[in-house]
């Protein structure tokens, strides 16, 4: 369901430590924000990609299933990938509480986030009750959507896959370190024929108990995470080594071309060849 740009233009009577500014979920075009955005903005990809560019020269590229948090008045613009529909969901917020939640939930700003893949089904029905709050001007509809926001930052912390520290606290100690010894095996061996069970005998566990403990972990199983590094290792090679054909970079990576040219435009949205030809255009811009 798309859902325009839509502003909240309720002010509480009082301050309230989590309030609506805007919200909706809308096929992206270019934006140009040189003195940024009066509020904090999450933005969650639902298809598609887009480019985000910082004065500092930063760029970041956001695919599907991930989320960005931009602090208030930071200076950016934005646009779609070439020949793109891109899906991009978006709240901004405000109030007393906001930076000391984000911090609290741990988010980072200004970094791709990447998500479970449970997230945009979660995220699009929690987004899309707080934009259809926007058209109520009841009294008490500030109060309302201070719990709904409060509730949205939440679920969005629960659907994210941290890189930093992924386990979560009720695995033992053995198991944290045996599936940290395991995702440093895949970034070091990615290019290998690597089977999953070669991966949990290196980390002493069965297949079976191997995969269940990693998906509790990271949300994703390990041969989707294995594939993430492969293609994230190739969009770097497409993007720093133009000598490098798409035919090299599929080889390099141990699969079949036809397979890796379709498991990377599912990712990114768009063909290697496209993908490359994007971010060499984006840069003669430059």
């Amino acid at each position: 369901m798309l859902m325009p740009f839509r502003l909240f233009p309720n002010p509480s009577s009082h301050p309230l430590p989590l309030a609506l500014y805007s919200c909706g979920l809308h096929e992206q075009n270019y934006q140009y924000r040189p003195m940024g955005y009066p509020t904090l903005q999450c933005f969650i990809n639902f298809g598609g990609y887009g480019t985000f560019h910082f004065p500092d020269g930063k760029e970041l590229v956001l695919t599907p299933n991930h989320a960005l948090l931009l602090p208030a008045k930071a200076a950016h613009e934005y646009y779609p990938g070439s020949g793109q529909t891109w899906l991009l969901g978006f709240i901004s917020i405000y109030g007393t509480a906001v930076e000391p939640m984000i911090n609290g939930f741990d988010l980072p700003f200004m970094t791709s986030i990447p998500l479970k893949p449970a997230a945009l089904d979660v995220m699009s029905h929690k987004l899309t009750t707080i934009w259809q709050a926007c058209m109520n001007d009841s009294p008490g509809i500030q109060g309302q959507l201070s719990i709904q926001l409060y509730e949205f930052l939440l679920l969005l912390s629960e659907h994210v896959i941290s890189h930093k520290n992924p386990i979560l606290p009720n695995q033992p100690k053995a198991s944290q370190d045996a599936l940290q010894q395991a995702v440093q095996f895949m970034k070091q061996h990615y290019d290998e024929n690597l089977h999953i069970s070669n991966i949990a005998h290196a980390v002493g566990y069965s297949v079976q108990h191997f995969q269940r403990i990693f998906r509790d972990a990271y949300g994703i199983g390990p041969h989707a995470y294995l594939q993430r590094v492969r293609l994230e290792q190739a969009a770097a090679w497409l993007e720093s080594n133009p000598e490098y054909s798409v035919q090299e970079i599929s080889h390099r990576l141990g699969m079949e071309t036809s397979y890796f040219i379709r498991i990377f435009k599912k990712k990114y949205g768009v063909t290697p060849r496209n993908y490359r030809n994007a971010y060499a255009y984006r840069h003669q811009l430059q």
